[in-house]
């Protein structure tokens, strides 16, 4: 019992530290989304965009046609907040902590990132593929959690 309270203590005095030099790392991988000269760098948020769309063409074309080509719906609408802020405002805290459990976990973590997000399209497929562009830019501009509670009311 003295160890396991030794061992508590020991990681609480590098607690601080420990959170720094996390979010250090975690901004070094994507300072590139908040400097507006790397834009349209490698790693720049264009560039993520970019990967995110073509990734929904490979997944599901047919909800690629309807958005970007038929409604021109640019990804800068949407995707720019799930990218930069990772998915942070868009589900209830401890999903964003599992999210972020398994995206920071992985070193391919933007490949990741573009995964969930990916999938967060796939799942309202059907809506979008038949929605016109205001209800498919208001679809996709909510939040996914107020999105899950209109899910859920209609399953009620």
């Amino acid at each position: 019992m003295c160890l396991k309270k030794y061992l508590f203590v020991g990681v609480l005095e590098h607690a601080e530290a420990d959170c720094f030099f996390c979010f250090t790392n975690l901004m070094s991988d994507i300072r590139a989304f908040f400097i507006k000269t790397l834009d349209e760098s490698e790693t720049g948020i264009n560039a993520m965009m970019t990967k995110f769309v073509s990734k929904i063409n490979t997944v599901d074309p047919k909800v690629h046609e309807r958005l970007m080509v038929e409604q021109d719906i640019k990804p800068q609408y949407f995707s720019f907040r799930w990218l930069t802020l990772m998915l942070s405002q868009e589900f209830p805290l401890p999903d964003v902590l599992r999210i972020w459990d398994s995206l920071l976990s992985d070193d391919t973590r933007s490949d990741f990132l573009i995964d969930v997000c990916t999938a967060m399209v796939v799942v309202i497929r059907d809506d979008i593929l038949t929605n016109d562009f205001a209800e498919n830019m208001k679809l996709l501009q909510v939040s996914f959690l107020s999105f899950f509670c209109i899910l859920l009311s209609y399953l009620e």
